[in-house]
C-alpha cells in the first residue's frame, strides 16, 4: 500500500480510544472493502482461487503451509537466522505476545461483522488441510492480518531487510489459500487491515517504549548499529 493511501486511512480512522487497555481500536468493518456476495462472479473466482491453490500444492508446499498455521512471529526466522529465537530475544517475544492478542481481537471484531464462511462450506470440492473453529469466519484472514502486522513492525525496526520481510509475509498469508482455509480476498483484505494496525501501533505513545525495546534487542542480536546507516522514514510497505 502507498504512503499517502494509509495517511488516509489514518485520518478515517483518527484518534481512537483503546480497545481493553490493549491498542488502539479501529473500526476495520469501516475500511475494509465487503467481501466477495454468495453467488456473484467474484465469489467464483475467489473459490477458483482456492480450487487451484489445492490442485498444484506439493507436499513440500504443505508441510510449508501447516508450519505457519503456528502463530508466532517468530516464523520470520527464514528472514533473520538462528538469532531470531524467544529465547535470545525476550523483549521482541513479550511485545509480539502483545500484539498478536491485539490483532486477534481487532479481527475477531470484523469477522463476526461479515460472518463470512469458509471455502469448505461453499464447495464440497474444496479439501481443507485443517478443520477451523465452527465459529472462526473467514473475511478477513487473521493468520494474513498478524503476519503483515507483524511485518510493518519489524520492517520498520530491521529497515535493511524490508523486501525480504515482506516477501515472507506474503508467503505465510497464501500458505492459508494452500491450506484450503481462506479464499484469495480473505488474505487481501488480512494485508490491509494488517497494514493499517501495524501502522497504528507504530504511532501510538502506548506502544512506543515496548517497541522500542524490542527494536534496540533485534538490532543488537542481529548485530546491526543501532540506527541504519541512512535514515529511513516510518514506512508501512
Amino acid at each position: 500500500m502507498k504512503r499517502p493511501a494509509l495517511l488516509m486511512l489514518m485520518l478515517l480512522i483518527g484518534q481512537p480510544a483503546l480497545a481493553d487497555g490493549n491498542g488502539p481500536a479501529v473500526d476495520l468493518a469501516a475500511l475494509l472493502p465487503p467481501p466477495p456476495a454468495a453467488g456473484s462472479p467474484a465469489a467464483r473466482r475467489d473459490l477458483d482461487g482456492v480450487l487451484a491453490a489445492q490442485a498444484r500444492r506439493t507436499p513440500e508446499e504443505i508441510a510449508a503451509a501447516k508450519a505457519d498455521q503456528q502463530h508466532s512471529v517468530f516464523r520470520f526466522a527464514d528472514v533473520f537466522g538462528t538469532a531470531f529465537a524467544p529465547a535470545q530475544l525476550p523483549r521482541t517475544a513479550a511485545f509480539f505476545v502483545r500484539v498478536t492478542a491485539y490483532d486477534k481481537g481487532e479481527v475477531k471484531a470484523v469477522k463476526v461483522f461479515w460472518q463470512h464462511p469458509r471455502p469448505v462450506l461453499a464447495s464440497h470440492a474444496v479439501h481443507p488441510l485443517s478443520q477451523e473453529k465452527s465459529n472462526d469466519w473467514s473475511y478477513p484472514s487473521g493468520h494474513a492480518t498478524l503476519g503483515y502486522t507483524e511485518a510493518v513492525l519489524l520492517s520498520n525496526m530491521v529497515p535493511e531487510r524490508r523486501a525480504a520481510i515482506f516477501a515472507r509475509a506474503d508467503l505465510y498469508a497464501q500458505h492459508r489459500i494452500v491450506m484450503g482455509v481462506h479464499y484469495p480476498s480473505d488474505v487481501e483484505a488480512g494485508r490491509l487491515a494488517g497494514t493499517v494496525l501495524g501502522g497504528q501501533l507504530l504511532i501510538d505513545p502506548d506502544w512506543q517504549a515496548d517497541y522500542a525495546a524490542a527494536r534496540a534487542e533485534l538490532r543488537k542480536a542481529l548485530g546491526l548499529p543501532d540506527e541504519p546507516a541512512a535514515a529511513v522514514a516510518v514506512t508501512t510497505r
